[in-house]
């Protein structure tokens, strides 16, 4: 704001420095009164600025764009596969823990969300069965519950 008050008393002050070039004569009573007008008018719109820009700063109703937060906080859903589902196999290369689609989408309410990388096609003694491997589920936020 004082940048800009400067920069219109300087330009105010280089255009009157032309019309003081006239020569020097005396001054009529008219031409003080208009000049304290002007001046008073001045200083009255200077001093609004300055209580507003005050008024602002100094009250305790002033709030920086800063000290606002989110309008609501949403809770993290927590993201919980039933431990119910959880398999134990011992395949060639060790033992494996998994959790059965099936049973995961029978006990699940929100089966869709699980990461479709996690799944992984099995043999069994029944055939083919769909598994989510559960390290693979732990790495992905999920917690068996």
């Amino acid at each position: 704001m004082t940048k800009r008050l400067i920069a219109t008393l300087l330009a105010a002050s280089l255009a009157l420095t032309s019309v003081a070039a006239a020569p020097a004569r005396a001054a009529d009573s008219g031409e003080i009164g208009r000049f304290l007008l002007g001046a008073g008018t001045l200083f009255i719109i200077g001093s609004a600025i300055a209580n507003s820009d005050r008024r602002y700063r100094d009250s305790d109703r002033y709030v920086n764009r800063r000290d606002f937060g989110p309008a609501h906080r949403v809770k993290p859903r927590r993201k919980v596969v039933p431990s119910a589902c959880l398999r134990f196999n011992r395949w060639d290369n060790g033992p494996r823990r998994f959790f059965g689609k099936r049973c995961l989408r029978n006990n699940m309410r929100h089966f869709g969300r699980l990461p479709g990388g996690c799944q992984r096609t099995v043999w069994t003694h029944n055939g083919r069965r769909t598994v989510f491997a559960a390290r693979c589920l732990r790495r992905n936020g999920w917690v068996f519950g």
